[in-house]
């Protein structure tokens, strides 16, 4: 795909909730005529590549800033010293790690990069000279970009310094983000999930007129869900019969430290709890088991039996959450879709994430102050049926369609 970006509007996300976040907008404008190119990072490619959208990458992107053209055989040595996912191919690894250490050393020295690298790791990065240097050489229209803190931020941290119209879509709460946003003029218009999260921004100073709430777009499809007919159908090919009961586990991976709070955290976390509830539910034989893995989990089972079985991100969501009768996480969006479909939902309370989605707080997930309460409260759960959620809230399929007229209205 042409790498020219000049004209056109400019998108950018990584993978997981953000990417499904920005790709119905991104098919809005497609459909539209609208002239658009989107940076896919980390696992966003593989996300957009299997819904047919077209997208470039950074080894493709960073050829066109002239003083980031060689940055490849930096970023491959970096590459070394981290694994790989295998879902990102180990050229955009390169360029990516290799643009962020580039933009480091430029704007601190080679010493202070290394010290920063040595530290943080890829938590460091934030190449705003990268995108400023991209900009100034091709000049987008539009730049649209989620609230995250590294690429994306510096997306629309260099459209700030270039007088470029800007978008940033915030795609929940924004527990941590919000101390970016609400600096000055960071973007030009903020598209919000709701009336809750505007009034949030209001308050740490956010022009109210800068802010939308449009909903998130990835809840778009929930509209359109015929929920009793996919919940038969998915579970008539799991072999499971309406009396049976199925849990699914949505599983996140754990750092060692909270990139944000820097709260300590457990990396084994999501096997513990797999481990746990394996044992509590082996001695109901009426139930049955799914763990659902993150798309950035490359990580082989930690349990078996003959009713527990493994998913990712290549099996359909809606019939998993549509044939689930209870869905456990820690802070995973998919919690968020589930209570939106009347699908009980579990929050475990003891994630160093736990805090960023406040789903039983919202009255949207009953709590489990620990993993090794899940399995108990889900049974009482089961019985009980979903909660009166507080979530000012309405999946109405149209967030994707009141983004990109968000887009317009600026560019015109």
């Amino acid at each position: 795909m042409n790498c020219d970006i000049s004209g056109c509007v400019f998108m950018g996300s990584y993978g997981g909730g953000h990417a499904a976040a920005l790709a119905p907008v991104l098919t809005e404008l497609i459909n539209e005529g609208t002239p658009v190119r989107y940076l896919a990072l980390t696992t966003a490619r593989r996300q957009l590549e299997q819904k047919g959208l077209p997208c470039i990458g950074m080894a493709e992107l960073h050829q066109s800033a002239p003083a980031y053209r060689s940055v490849r055989r930096t970023g491959r040595l970096l590459a070394r010293q981290q694994t790989n996912h295998v879902a990102v191919p180990a050229h955009e690894t390169e360029a990516y790690l290799g643009v962020g250490f580039h933009a480091l050393v430029r704007e601190h020295g080679l010493r202070s990069a290394r010290q920063r690298v040595e530290r943080l790791g890829r938590q460091c990065f934030l190449p705003i000279d990268f995108f400023v240097s991209l900009f100034s050489y091709q000049r987008p229209s539009m730049v649209v970009a989620t609230s995250a803190p590294r690429a994306e931020r510096a997306m629309l941290e260099a459209a700030r310094l270039l007088g470029i119209p800007s978008v940033c879509v915030v795609d929940l709460y924004a527990p941590y983000e919000i101390e970016w946003c609400a600096t000055k003029n960071y973007a030009s218009a903020f598209c919000v999930l709701n009336e809750a999260v505007k009034a949030r921004f209001i308050k740490a100073g956010v022009p109210s007129d800068r802010i939308f709430p449009t909903g998130n777009p990835s809840f778009d499809r929930l509209a359109h869900i015929d929920k009793v007919r996919t919940r038969q159908a998915a579970r008539a090919r799991l072999g499971l019969k309406e009396s049976d009961r199925l849990v699914a586990w949505i599983s996140q991976p754990e750092p060692s430290k909270h990139p944000f709070s820097s709260a300590e955290g457990d990396p084994t976390y999501p096997q513990n709890v797999e481990r746990a509830l394996a044992d509590f539910f082996s001695i109901h034989p009426n139930i049955s088991l799914v763990m659902r893995l993150h798309p950035s989990e490359n990580r082989p089972p930690s349990v078996q039996g003959n009713r527990i079985r493994y998913s990712d991100s290549t099996e359909p969501l809606d019939e998993l959450l549509c044939s689930a009768d209870c869905i456990i996480t820690a802070s995973s969006t998919v919690g968020l879709e589930a209570a939106l479909l009347n699908v009980p939902v579990i929050q475990c309370m003891d994630s160093i994430f736990s805090l960023d989605l406040p789903l039983a707080s919202l009255g949207l997930a009953t709590a489990a102050a620990t993993y090794a309460e899940a399995g108990r409260i889900a049974l009482t759960v089961m019985e009980i049926g979903s909660l009166e959620g507080k979530l000012d809230y309405q999946c109405d399929g149209g967030s994707a369609a009141r983004i990109a007229q968000t887009i317009h209205k600026l560019a015109s």
